[in-house]
């Protein structure tokens, strides 16, 4: 049994060694330029989204360069808002370039250390607060099992030597856990929540409305003060959206606060998905009507668009017109008219959506500690899906997730008998949350957030599991 507390510090140390070695390592392997079977370039750790975040914050760090005022750097941040922010403080702070050459987009090799090495300490900085929230709370062994499963767990570590933003999100989650667990919490410890949970949505807008279940947590769980510590919380919380705000509006003459990609991602993953299955035609025809659709709004509303984009394309989509649009504004009056047509479809069709959504919701907990290695080593997502590679893959995943979910099931009974309740509700709140909003795409990597709050579960788990074979033991 572990009882000195000092060994859970040292674990959370030697993980983040652990990390800046992993690093180390994925640079020293994919850090470079490949060409493709089609003649074409790509960086194996900088393409598809982590391309969109860096690119963006090289151009952030290019307009202060050149005196723009802040509010008016960059483009419009079609899915994430923060990690471009992020990526473009390291670019001018280190004063470096992505690109090599701009207008060939290649990108510079060898600069790129100093980010994840910050990625790494700020993940584990946070594990560090959050280890001195919970030891006030459980036992010293079940923080010892938590920590470590969040230092180690590779489905969660993998994340530390890349440039997706799942590390930096992790990092603010685990931080809100310490600030929402912490024992006698004041006032202005409410508003920091709020600050934090702001930040959070700006990181992946997913989370936007995560401070209604801890306003639900926190009004049952607080017994003095509540309504005034509530309104502290919605305080921070207002601040940082407010900042956000401001500045699309300050950048795009409207305010708003949700990105496209929220409006967009159920039209774009889950109506493309049932909608031409429904109708019993084919995607590319299902696609062609959408967009006769799309282009009436264009000519309805007279939004400027760029007629060029569309030429080399024989039968555009929503899409398509909607990234031809010319002026921000426009864009979200159009990603506005796209979001209430995509529940237009689901409350016409709940049958054929229903079923969808539970397929998926069955893949999407599936854990994928390999996400990251296919990533690196495969051009595009589309092409290890069909690879031999993740069929092998497939037995060892399922094993591991059912000792994972068998070990937090375990953990789950044993903070109920323990009665942990406030603890309980929490987690289970945050998973819901984190596990709803996402279970409809089917990708393992959206479950991700959700799978932060089973830490718990499997540090109480394993504790249950070890005093059980003790205890048989003694009675031997």
């Amino acid at each position: 049994m572990i009882k000195k507390n000092h060994i859970t510090l040292l674990i959370i140390f030697v993980g983040f060694v652990i990390a800046i070695l992993t690093s180390i390592n994925n640079l020293n392997k994919y850090d470079k330029i490949i060409i493709d079977n089609n003649g074409r370039a790509y960086h194996p750790m900088i393409k598809s989204d982590p391309y969109r975040y860096l690119s963006h914050g090289y151009e952030i760090k290019n307009d202060l360069k050149n005196g723009v005022s802040y509010f008016n750097t960059g483009r419009e941040s079609y899915t994430k808002y923060l990690p471009p922010r992020i990526a473009a403080t390291y670019y001018y702070l280190f004063d470096l370039d992505l690109f090599n050459n701009f207008e060939e987009k290649k990108i510079n090799i060898g600069i790129h250390f100093s980010y994840l090495l910050i990625q790494c300490f700020f993940y584990f900085f946070c594990l560090l607060l959050l280890y001195f929230s919970i030891s006030k709370i459980v036992s010293s062994n079940i923080c010892f099992f938590i920590i470590g499963f969040l230092c180690f767990e590779p489905t969660i570590f993998q994340y530390h030597g890349t440039f997706w933003s799942e590390s930096f999100f992790f990092s603010f989650q685990i931080l809100l856990i310490s600030l929402i667990l912490k024992k006698n919490s004041t006032n202005f410890n409410f508003f920091i929540v709020g600050i934090f949970l702001g930040i959070l949505s700006m990181q992946k807008q997913m989370a936007i409305f995560y401070i209604i279940p801890i306003v639900i947590y926190f009004f049952v769980s607080i017994n003095q003060s509540k309504y005034k510590k509530i309104i502290f919380l919605f305080l921070g919380f207002c601040l940082i959206q407010s900042f956000l705000g401001y500045n699309n509006y300050h950048r795009s003459g409207k305010f708003y606060i949700m990105t496209a990609d929220t409006k967009l991602d159920l039209y774009r993953d889950l109506v493309m998905r049932v909608m031409p299955k429904k109708y019993g035609i084919s995607l590319n025809k299902f696609k062609e009507s959408e967009g006769k659709v799309a282009f009436q709004l264009i000519i309805d509303k007279s939004f400027e668009y760029n007629k060029k984009k569309l030429t080399s394309i024989k039968y555009p989509g929503v899409m398509d017109y909607r990234f031809a649009l010319i002026n921000e504004k426009d864009k979200v009056e159009f990603d506005n008219y796209i979001s209430k047509r995509t529940f237009n479809y689901i409350l016409s069709h709940p049958q054929e959506f229903g079923y969808s959504i539970l397929k998926s919701s069955v893949h999407t907990i599936l854990l994928n500690p390999f996400n990251i290695y296919s990533d690196h080593n495969f051009r595009k997502g589309e092409v290890y899906y069909h690879s031999k590679t993740r069929q092998k893959l497939i037995p060892y995943r399922i094993g591991y997730t059912l000792i994972i979910y068998l070990i937090c099931l375990i953990g789950l009974f044993s903070i109920y008998k323990k009665k942990q309740y406030k603890i309980l509700s929490f987690l289970l709140l945050s998973i819901l949350y984190f596990y709803g909003l996402v279970s409809w795409h089917g990708n393992t990597r959206y479950f991700l957030p959700a799978f932060i709050y089973f830490s718990f579960f499997f540090g109480f788990g394993v504790d249950k599991i070890i005093n059980f074979k003790y205890q048989l033991f003694v009675k031997k």
